[in-house]
């Protein structure tokens, strides 16, 4: 511990030695840079370079280097620019009409002529291209505000514009995981660090700002710029607007419902249950001084109401129809008056209640100009949202969950997830002269994720209808107990830039530092179970059932307690900090030829302090392997070496040859990290009782709570291996990209990454396999063998649950039902080679089209929950070993189009038409592929049954034992039947048929491609005022607008049954033993059927909106 403390206080003195000269991760800003010569091509040192952003005024100067290189840093985006130059001597020359992209380095080369020769003012306009440009290197895609302002979108989400980078598959890029991503706005994080979910405001629906707060954004995946880090996914970053020295803004209103989603799924009429969304906003900027000090605000509220599931009612006298529940409205009526008067207790309606879902967003930004050389800006972003959520159907009774036929559920029942978000962040850009600049970033965000009940604080009670149904469910859902998440991130940066000749020559840092609050308890507040409404009156009010003369007892009673010596709620909390330094030399080695390289020196740093369990400590697992929870990872130096480079081939920029090569490190989940500490055996004790006695009802959370009590002698553990590391991938970029007629653009484009530190997790409680089944498909199994009766149980534990009768477990001799260790693996790889065609706005013009051809394979892809991720991972043989396999991620083909046209017409109105088109394999919770495996625990591995075992794919009959599957005695499907159908189904299964007589693979099979177009039309009417343009534009948001011209087009197709088989049992000869299930009564025949969901109809928003600028 001495040893990580000291290696932190000597990184943060570097860090303050190194004074201004330091950097921002998140690119927020672009340059200008270039050579000033004269007619015969001489440099001309000293002369005088003012670029203009017109729209504020804001000024950058500099006067040429002794090489006649100019260079201004860390400019607004956007424009136009005004570009002069002067010499004295010779005739001033400017460039107008500039416009720059986020992150862009555009290069300007000026000639000037002598002031004897006698010419007109020079002046050229326009400067727009940002794809073939000197400092780009590796693959990105930009995304203009005009992009943002025309093209469709349903969501108003950034996936609906990063979806324009040809390698997206929902928030994945080239097959990688998109948990690895960094998410920056304004160099903020904006990443959900923790993990639990893919973006910020995620669990609640919400987007984490709105859009009309953005002024672009900009996907990075191969970029070999030092200064950018912290992913091995992809960088995303936005700028949010500023103002200028005109005020401007605009208010807006969309609006969705049940009536703009299409009714019929191919042909069959199946209308959406009614629901209503409606966003609103506002948008403000302008100057507080002109020329010096501008402001930006934005407002925006969403609001959803979505119906319960099925739009269930309760049964009374006159209500008719497939919707009406069995549960009875006069039962449910008293039970709630019967809980408001004994225990003041309000569970709320149990039907014709909407769920809400919220959100309500602020961005706020000033913009200083202290002077021509420093410019500060100070944003803060705001964030309040919620959404309720159907209860979970753990352990909860038959039929139970959501309203069903037989259980109408009290809203108290259902839970609240709320995601809140407040961030701050500055940023200070100087130059120093015309050699030096620098870039100072700080800020702070506060994430808070928890959850509520509507009813507050009462034990969660589960009725039956008396035949082993639910009836209805009230109180604390199962999960949410103090489930919070709180985060606090702090960060710095800073770089400082130096001009030397052909060198620019960076040195910087870049420093996050974490602290997460995390709880998570099941059952915390008790929960119980009762047979009927009946037996709840009695236990609740100790008196006899009448239909049985007794006091009835819960059918079930459980409750988690810590085992703090204190009773205090055990919240796991995690520091951590991830230091970054580097250097950069970017050498222009000829005119025509930038060659970049860089080292950057990650530092990921875990200073918590977790409880070691001495009792596990002492065991031994799998290879000898022991467990010491009390011990994280150590801190290790991530080296990441980065060359990359530019040659305008012609030096004429049309033709471009692009690349590079470099190591990316990036971050981990922190839940994964935090697993450790929520997982270690020591923070819980729980019991789980049976029609016990001594428990009757109470709305007492903590009559049954007892303190001081020991921990349990079941449990898991999660652990990271000591010598851990973070990720890192080696990722090589080579593009070509050439200038070519009616100002397109064509890129060939290839990326190879190769995982150097890749996560990996192992169950090291699991010993090795004692024996493989029998037969064709002889894999490893984890059963032990009765010598008497020949069968066989489950071995799948080193430290199994000794029974009660033989001692039972104990803190010395507890029972590890699994443990899990976080470790490294370097297997794994993803490739993509993307063909693309561009022409940017140009006339109201813009348009893209591009194929993308990836493939990408790993270990294990992630999750939240250290168990889980391992028992997820679907396998074949030894579930530990690092078996590579195609990714979740992977999508192997995808055509991507997009395009825009806007014309004004009549002096007072436009119109716009913006078209998406999207063609890939059917993406199913953001895989397009998937896996065939076994229904039930097939190899013993103790997975739950949950169908993590791939299926072998038999040649004939004699490689597989089927068993007649029978009701009241009589065979319904018999084993021979069975097999003719089985047969039939992998010979007309595109994948399957060519793996007979192996075993199917982990996303080995790939969903049917889906082709859909989105549609955006915009209608603008405006009017002069006072000179300023006033425009009320009406537009039409149309996802799968295919599908709305016929509903057989758009229609995604999901597989029909993945686990195609259920496993039953192994038999005496140690072979597994399968039923193939009918579908509906009928043999299973087809793979795809078409998906019923919200994506398979088309959907539209219409929006109002005022613009005055």
């Amino acid at each position: 511990m001495m040893n990580k403390n000291i290696l932190v206080w000597v990184c943060l003195l570097l860090v303050t030695a190194f004074g201004p000269e330091l950097l921002a991760q998140g690119v927020t800003t672009a340059s200008l840079n270039g050579t000033i010569t004269d007619a015969n091509g001489e440099t001309l040192p000293g002369a005088t370079v003012i670029a203009v952003h017109t729209p504020s005024g804001t000024q950058y100067g500099t006067a040429t280097l002794p090489t006649g290189k100019y260079n201004l840093p860390n400019v607004r985006i956007g424009g136009p620019y005004t570009v002069t130059v002067s010499f004295v001597g010779y005739q001033e020359q400017k460039r107008e009409g500039i416009n720059l992209s986020l992150g862009q380095n555009l290069s300007l080369d000026f000639q000037l002529q002598s002031s004897d020769v006698q010419l007109s003012e020079v002046i050229i306009s326009g400067e727009r291209n940002s794809v073939i440009s000197s400092d780009r290197t590796g693959a990105a895609t930009s995304i203009s505000n005009e992009q943002i302002s025309r093209l469709p979108t349903l969501n108003r989400s950034f996936d609906d514009f990063t979806r324009t980078d040809p390698r997206a598959n929902g928030q994945s890029f080239g097959g990688r995981n998109g948990g690895y991503n960094n998410i920056t706005i304004d160099g903020a994080l904006f990443n959900n660090a923790f993990g639990l979910s893919s973006t910020v405001g995620g669990q609640a629906n919400a987007q984490p700002i709105s859009l009309d707060a953005v002024e672009q954004i900009q996907v990075s995946i191969a970029p070999y710029d030092v200064r950018q880090g912290s992913f091995t996914g992809a960088g995303i970053n936005a700028v949010t607007r500023s103002g200028t020295n005109e005020f401007s803004g605009s208010a807006y209103y969309f609006l969705r419902n049940e009536n703009f989603v299409g009714e019929k799924v191919r042909d069959q009429r199946q209308p959406v249950a009614n629901f209503d969304l409606y966003n609103t906003g506002f948008r403000l900027g302008g100057p507080i001084i002109k020329n010096k000090l501008f402001f930006f605000i934005n407002g925006e509220m969403e609001r959803k109401n979505d119906p319960l599931q099925g739009n269930f009612v309760a049964s009374k006298p006159g209500r008719e129809g497939s919707n009406v529940s069995l549960a009875s409205a006069a039962d449910l009526d008293g039970l709630s008056n019967f809980l408001r008067e004994s225990y003041g207790y309000n569970a709320g309606p149990y039907e014709g209640y909407k769920l809400e879902q919220n959100s309500d967003k602020a961005t706020a930004r000033l913009d200083w100009n202290i002077s021509n050389s420093h410019k500060l800006n100070i944003k803060y972003n705001y964030l309040k949202s919620y959404r309720d959520v159907n209860p979970s159907t753990s352990g909860a009774l038959a039929n139970g969950g959501n309203p069903t036929n037989t259980h109408m559920p009290f809203l108290a029942a259902y839970y609240r997830i709320n995601n809140n978000l407040n961030s701050v962040i500055g940023e200070l850009n100087s130059n120093f002269g015309n050699k030096f600049a620098n870039t100072f970033t700080a800020g702070y965000t506060g994430f808070r994720d928890f959850r509520e009940s509507s009813g507050g604080v009462f034990p969660l009670v589960n009725i039956g209808n008396g035949e082993g149904q639910s009836f209805t469910t009230f109180g604390y859902e199962p999960f949410s107990a103090n489930n919070i998440l709180n985060t606090d991130v702090w960060q710095f940066s800073d770089n400082f830039t130096i001009y030397a000749g052909k060198h620019v020559l960076t040195v910087g840092t870049y420093n996050e530092f974490y602290k997460f609050k995390n709880g998570f308890a099941p059952n915390y507040y008790g929960a119980y179970q009762f047979a009927s409404l009946a037996d709840f009156y009695s236990s609740a009010t100790q008196s006899p059932n009448p239909a049985t003369g007794a006091i009835a007892n819960p059918t079930q009673y459980q409750i988690q307690y810590s085992a703090l010596p204190s009773g205090e709620f055990p919240f796991a909390v995690i520091k951590a900090s991830q230091l970054g330094f580097y250097v950069q030399d970017e050498f222009s080695l000829l005119s025509n030829l930038k060659v970049t390289g860089g080292l950057r020196i990650d530092i990921p740093i875990i200073n918590s302090e977790i409880e070691q369990n001495a009792n596990a400590a002492a065991l031994s697992f799998r290879d000898g392997v022991q467990l010491n929870t009390g011990e994280l990872q150590k801190v290790s130096l991530l080296w990441s070496p980065r060359v990359g480079f530019n040659y305008d081939v012609f030096n004429d920029k049309k033709t471009q040859l692009r690349g590079g090569t470099g190591i990316f490190t990036g971050r981990v989940p922190y839940v994964w990290v935090s697993n450790q500490a929520s997982n270690n055996g020591l923070l819980f004790g729980s019991e789980f009782l049976t029609n016990p006695s001594n428990r009757p009802f109470t709305n007492d959370v903590n009559a049954y709570r007892p303190v001081g009590a020991a921990a349990n002698t079941s449990y898991n553990l999660a652990v990271t291996e000591p010598g851990f590391k973070f990720p890192q991938v080696w990722r090589t970029n080579l593009a070509f990209d050439q200038q070519l007629p009616w100002g397109l653009i064509g890129t060939i484009e290839g990326i190879y990454t190769k995982d150097i530190n890749a996560v990996y997790h192992q169950n090291v409680a699991l010993p090795y396999a004692p024996l493989n089944a029998s037969g064709a498909d002889n894999r490893p199994i984890y059963y032990s063998v009765n010598q008497t009766t020949g069968a066989y149980t489950p071995n799948n534990t080193l430290y199994p649950r000794i029974p009660n009768n033989q001692g039972g477990n104990t803190a010395q001799a507890p029972n590890i039902t699994n443990a899990i260790l976080m470790r490294n693996t370097n297997k794994g790889y993803s490739y993509s080679v993307t063909g693309q065609l561009q022409k940017t706005f140009s006339n109201g013009f813009y348009g893209s089209i591009a194929y993308t051809y990836s493939d990408s394979k790993s270990v294990n892809d992630g999750g939240s929950i250290a168990q889980s991720i391992w028992r997820d991972r679907v396998v074949s043989g030894d579930p530990n070993e690092a078996a590579l396999a195609y990714s979740n991620f992977l999508q192997k083909h995808r055509v991507m189009a997009s395009a825009s046209y806007r014309k004004e017409y009549l002096g007072w109105a436009a119109t716009s038409i913006s078209v998406f088109y999207n063609g890939a394999p059917n993406n199913i919770n953001f895989s397009t592929r998937y896996s065939y495996t076994y229904a039930g625990d097939m190899n013993g591995d103790g997975s739950g049954g949950g169908g993590n075992d791939l299926i072998y794919v038999p040649r004939d009959q004699s490689e597989i034992v089927l068993e007649d599957i029978t009701s009241g005695g009589n065979v319904v499907f018999s084993a021979a039947d069975q097999w003719a159908a089985l047969d039939a189904y992998i010979s007309q299964d595109k994948y399957l048929k060519d793996r007979r007589g192996q075993y199917a693979e982990r996303n080995g099979a790939e969903n049917p491609f889906l082709s859909t177009f989105d549609v955006k039309l915009i209608q603008d009417f405006f009017i002069n005022v006072g000179g300023k343009r006033n425009t009320l534009q009406f537009s039409l948001d149309i996802f799968n607008f295919g599908n709305m011209l016929n509903s057989n087009w758009g229609v995604p197709e999901e597989p029909i049954r993945r686990a195609l088989l259920n496993f039953r049992r192994i038999d005496t000869e140690g072979r597994p033993v399968f039923q193939y299930a009918l579908n509906n009564g009928e043999p299973l025949t087809t793979t795809f059927r078409p998906q019923s969901t919200i994506n398979a109809r088309w959907q539209m928003q219409f929006g109002v909106r005022y613009i005055f600028n």
